[in-house]
């Protein structure tokens, strides 16, 4: 995705193929480790299996987003959840808690699941969906960045939050 606003947007299909990169990416950084490495609570009190199921709230929500569905509650938040209402870190938080005892082995179905929703709901915009703002989606969360398109909360709820985990996985695998 370009940030340079001289460039041509990206396409739906360039988007899915971005996402689709990124989770190759994360899937192999994954296959790198083995249970002991993915469940041992790091300095932060988080382990890689928290990480992947924060990624699969935002996941869900993302899809969530594109449909124009309430966001917050299909990441398993409250309904007046959100950035400017909770805070980040306080919405991370929440998904920590609800989600820290859960197996190994769901957190990783449940991820799977939520990435696969997430490409399926994507696939079902127009390339000119990209460019609408926030608040097409998501008439309810009224937010100080409301007028910022789509295409920035795809990328930064998919193959930029993917990129992220993946760099912040391996990190903390080479301190081990």
């Amino acid at each position: 995705m370009s940030e340079n606003p001289d460039t041509t947007p990206p396409s739906v299909m360039e988007v899915l193929e971005r996402i689709e990169t990124e989770w190759e990416a994360l899937q192999a950084t994954l296959s790198d480790l083995n249970e002991a490495q993915m469940t041992a609570p790091r300095e932060d009190g988080w382990s890689v299996k928290d990480e992947l199921a924060h990624l699969t709230a935002w996941a869900r929500g993302l899809a969530a987003l594109v449909r124009k569905q309430p966001r917050f509650p299909a990441m398993g938040l409250p309904e007046d959840a959100g950035p400017h209402t909770f805070g980040i870190e306080r919405m991370n938080q929440l998904i920590h808690d609800q989600n820290r005892d859960h197996p190994l082995e769901e957190v990783l179905a449940e991820l799977d699941r939520a990435h696969r929703d997430a490409l399926a709901a994507v696939s079902q915009l127009s390339d000119e969906d990209l460019l609408q703002p926030y608040c097409d989606f998501q008439h309810q969360d009224r937010r100080p960045d409301s007028e910022t398109p789509i295409l920035w909360f795809i990328s930064g709820n998919t193959f930029g939050h993917y990129a992220e985990h993946c760099e912040s996985i391996q990190q903390k695998g080479s301190e081990e």
